[in-house]
């Protein structure tokens, strides 16, 4: 299992070689840092970061903190 710090290092490193989806599928378990991680790609790729696979409970908490459009993440 690799550190929230080594996979947004790994994310921030793929974005500046250009656009870049990022798949949470395999995402269980997650808390608040998940979507500050995803602001933060959107924020160091200058909006060129793209999500797939959310998990229902985090489309909650993008929707509950109010960032989907900061995030390009379309409701329902």
């Amino acid at each position: 299992m690799t550190t929230y710090i080594e996979q947004q290092q790994k994310a921030i490193s793929a974005l500046e070689q250009g656009r870049v989806i990022i798949d949470f599928q395999k995402l269980q378990e997650f808390d608040s840092s998940a979507v500050a991680f995803m602001l933060e790609c959107v924020r160091s790729s200058k909006s060129q970061a793209k999500f797939s696979s959310l998990p229902k409970a985090l489309r909650g908490l993008i929707d509950l903190y109010g960032v989907a459009d900061l995030l390009d993440i379309s409701r329902g």
